[in-house]
C-alpha cells in the first residue's frame, strides 16, 4: 500500500516556519526591547537636560533682565519633575562668610527630575544644572550658575560676586506629561561688605537625598571661580577686596 506524505511535508514545514518566527519573536522580545527602552530613556533625560537649561535661562532673564514674569511649557517624559521650596528642611545649604562681614545663609531650593525608567536625576539648584546617578556618589554641572572672581590687572584688586538663585513656593508641587512652569522675581537682596572683605568662605551643605556636592566641588575650585578648599571641606578664597552676594527669591506659582 502506497503512502502520500504530501500532507506530511506541509505540516513539518508548517512547524518549521512557526518555530522560526516565535524563535524571532524571542530574540527580539529578549535583547531588542530593552534597548528600545533604554534609548527612550536617554531620550526622555536629553530632553529634560535641555528643558532645564531652558528653565535656568529664564530664570536668569527674570534675575539680570527685568523681566517681570516668565512661563515655560515643557514635556515631561519618563519621569517626574518636582519643585522643592527653600523653606524645606531638606534642601541645601550655602553658608558664605568673610573677614568682617556677617555671615549668611541660603536655602536655595531646586527643581528636580527623576527619571522612572532609568537612574537619571537632573537638578537645577541656585542656577546650576547638575546630572547624577540615583544611588552614586559623583555628579556633573551640566550649566553653571554666575559667580564671578575678578582681579583688576592694573590694580590687583579683587572682586568676588556671588549669585544665589532662591526658589520658593507655597506647596509641594510634582508632575508628569505637558505642564507649565510658571515663576516670578518676588525680591532681591544685596549684601555688600563695608570694607576690606579679606578671606571669603563658603560652606555647601548638600541635600542627603540628593548628593551634588562633587558637582559644585569642581565648580568652586575650577578655573571660573577658582577657590581653595580647608580640611574642614570649606571653600576659601584669601585676600578677597570686595564681596558682593545677590539673593534673587524667584517662587514658583504653577507646575
Amino acid at each position: 500500500m502506497k503512502i502520500n506524505e504530501k500532507a506530511v511535508s506541509e505540516a513539518v514545514g508548517f512547524v518549521l516556519i512557526l518555530g522560526i518566527v516565535i524563535s524571532g519573536i524571542s530574540l527580539v522580545t529578549l535583547y531588542g526591547y530593552p534597548v528600545l527602552v533604554k534609548e527612550q530613556s536617554n531620550t526622555d533625560v536629553k530632553n529634560m537636560e535641555r528643558a532645564m537649561i531652558v528653565i535656568q535661562n529664564d530664570m536668569k532673564s527674570l534675575c539680570y533682565k527685568n523681566v517681570p514674569y516668565k512661563e515655560t511649557s515643557l514635556q515631561v517624559s519618563g519621569g517626574t519633575l518636582e519643585v522643592i521650596g527653600a523653606t524645606d528642611g531638606a534642601t541645601p545649604k550655602f553658608n558664605i562668610s568673610a573677614d568682617g562681614f556677617e555671615p549668611v545663609e541660603f536655602s536655595p531650593g531646586a527643581l528636580v527630575y527623576r527619571s522612572d525608567r532609568g537612574t537619571e536625576v537632573i537638578t537645577l539648584e541656585s542656577g546650576a544644572v547638575m546630572t547624577r546617578q540615583e544611588g552614586a556618589v559623583g555628579s556633573a554641572m551640566l550649566a553653571e550658575p554666575r559667580w564671578f572672581y575678578d582681579v583688576n590687572p592694573t590694580t590687583g584688586e579683587k572682586t568676588f560676586v556671588i549669585y544665589i538663585m532662591n526658589i520658593t513656593t507655597d506647596k509641594p508641587m510634582a508632575k508628569s506629561g505637558m505642564t507649565t512652569v510658571r515663576m516670578k522675581l518676588e525680591k532681591t537682596n544685596v549684601y555688600t561688605s563695608p570694607g576690606y572683605a579679606g578671606n571669603v568662605t563658603v560652606k555647601y551643605t548638600e541635600n542627603a537625598s540628593n548628593k551634588l556636592s562633587v558637582a559644585w566641588d569642581n565648580y568652586l575650585t575650577g578655573s571660573s571661580v577658582k577657590m581653595g578648599k580647608n580640611a574642614a571641606g570649606e571653600y576659601v578664597q584669601n585676600g578677597v577686596n570686595k564681596l558682593i552676594i545677590k539673593e534673587y527669591k524667584i517662587k514658583i506659582y504653577d507646575i
